[in-house]
């Protein structure tokens, strides 16, 4: 009789350490699950973030490389400006003739001497260099080139020249044009290939007027 109780005192031992050791399995995968469950939200959360900033990335750079393209008018009372340039029309004057220590400047017959004067300030980073064959003019819708003079009306000297970043320069244009001009149009493009900027200005005989002296 005892030998049968001792007998079923280790069965009933052997079947209680053999239920704890299937709860203690079966939590423990629980717990694993749970973990690879939270460790790939947390990867895909991270991939998500990093995909969204490289998004923006490309975006913000596109939106830089991007030039738009536009146009701004001149006037003697209207200039233009940007982040990267200034730019405005000090004057506009006629010259029969122009004498100095080195000449006389003499248009052909029938012409005058039409003289633009403009102040340039480069705020870009980078030196501008103002090229005269992005520079056109017209007079009562003739093309006109311009030309060059060994003077210097009112002191000023020409605008085609490099601008450092942070400085500005005040320059002149010259064409040769009918004395009887009505309207003269002025165009310079030499921002359009790099942001798309064109600028173009208008006159008459009634915006003529003498700059300040260099």
């Amino acid at each position: 009789m005892k030998a049968k109780n001792k007998l079923m005192a280790a069965l009933f031992l052997a079947l209680c350490l053999l239920a704890g050791c299937g709860k203690t399995q079966t939590k423990n995968a629980e717990d694993s699950s749970m973990s690879n469950i939270t460790s790939g939200k947390e990867a895909v959360s991270t991939d998500n973030a990093g995909d969204s900033n490289e998004s923006f990335l490309k975006q913000d750079e596109k939106a830089e490389q991007t030039p738009v393209p536009k146009k701004a008018a001149l006037s003697l009372k209207e200039g233009y400006s940007d982040s990267g340039r200034s730019v405005s029309v000090l004057g506009l004057k006629e010259y029969p003739k122009l004498k100095g220590d080195f000449g006389t400047d003499k248009p052909g017959k029938g012409n005058v001497f039409l003289v633009l004067f403009l102040e340039i300030e480069n705020a870009s980073k980078e030196k501008t260099y103002i090229t005269p064959y992005e520079t056109a003019g017209k007079a009562d819708g003739n093309e006109l080139e311009n030309t060059v003079l060994i003077n210097q009306p009112e002191g000023y000297p020409t605008i085609f020249t490099n601008i450092e970043p942070g400085m500005s320069q005040k320059g002149f244009i010259v064409w040769e044009i009918p004395k009887n001009w009505k309207k003269f149009e002025f165009a310079y493009t030499g921002w359009k290939g790099s942001d798309g900027l064109t600028l173009n200005a208008a006159f008459s005989k009634k915006d003529l007027k003498t700059p300040k002296e260099y």
